[in-house]
């Protein structure tokens, strides 16, 4: 018996590598996003409060992308019930001795918090 199977492609929405910058999400080589870990947290991502689900991770099946929703709304009630949530600030820090001042970080940081100092030729 021959089997054939159709299957449409799929690629990231064009914006997502600008919507990762935004949430601090990571993306994989293709530009669809990653979760926190793929077996123990799928639907979690690197930045506390912020989930994925569905064909922005990558294709999807429907019955996949229902469960992901379930999950995640599950963990959104979760924080919501405890009326208020801490989350940890997320603050740079650089070791002025082992920078090379190549900018790098400059360039990366999506919030734009680390500044080269001029006159002493570091990012601080």
């Amino acid at each position: 018996m021959d089997m054939v199977i159709l299957s449409a492609a799929l690629e990231p929405q064009a914006d997502s590598l600008d919507v990762a910058r935004m949430f601090n999400i990571s993306c994989d080589k293709s530009g669809f996003f990653i979760e926190r870990h793929m077996k123990l947290d799928p639907v979690a991502t690197m930045t506390d409060g912020v989930f994925i689900t569905g064909c922005c991770q990558g294709p999807r099946d429907i019955p996949d992308t229902v469960a992901q929703a379930s999950a995640a709304a599950a963990r959104v009630l979760a924080l919501i019930s405890k009326g208020r949530v801490a989350i940890e600030a997320t603050t740079t820090m650089i070791d002025e001795t082992k920078c090379s001042g190549c900018r790098i970080c400059n360039i990366l940081c999506p919030y734009s918090a680390i500044s080269f100092i001029e006159d002493q030729k570091v990012s601080g």
